[in-house]
């Protein structure tokens, strides 16, 4: 992990999310002030730091929970993160870490989700998740989100 010249640590003071499930973070030095800033994806973002950077969306999720039951949704996102590599921790982390990626996504169905707005993602990957493993699918797929979609909104594409 990467260090300050003056052997200290980073820790994120800034996490900007973009379009497209890009990332800026801003980590600052802890001793000496020093600043170095990234823009990265969200699976990646921060690498070369060794703390894990939470995006706002997500700390506002966990601070919603208990307080007995945040340290013990905290340790098991980041060890789940930090199994699989990962430095910033999105909604959809703390979901795939609550989850253990049980289900797998079709890559269109996967590109479709990361389309949906933010603050309907959660939810809709949740409704898709538990939708598929009711139904015994291992998979969600494109013609699953499908059907959700006219389900709760009447609003399925045209098939041609």
């Amino acid at each position: 992990m990467m260090r300050c010249a003056c052997g200290s640590g980073f820790r994120c003071e800034v996490l900007e999310e973009w379009e497209e499930a890009r990332v800026f973070l801003r980590y600052r030095c802890e001793r000496c002030g020093f600043r170095v800033g990234i823009e990265t994806d969200h699976r990646n973002g921060g690498a070369l730091f060794d703390r894990p950077a939470w995006t706002d969306e997500a700390l506002h999720r966990l601070a919603r929970l208990p307080p007995y039951v945040e340290p013990l949704v905290r340790k098991d996102v980041e060890d789940y993160a930090d199994r699989n590599g990962l430095t910033v921790i999105s909604t959809d982390v703390m979901l795939e870490a609550g989850t253990q990626g049980m289900v797998s996504w079709h890559p269109e169905a996967k590109q479709r989700l990361s389309r949906v707005p933010g603050p309907v993602r959660a939810m809709a990957r949740v409704e898709l998740e538990r939708t598929a493993q009711d139904r015994g699918l291992s998979e969600v797929t494109v013609e699953l989100m499908e059907e959700i979609k006219a389900r709760y909104f009447g609003m399925a594409a045209p098939r041609g």
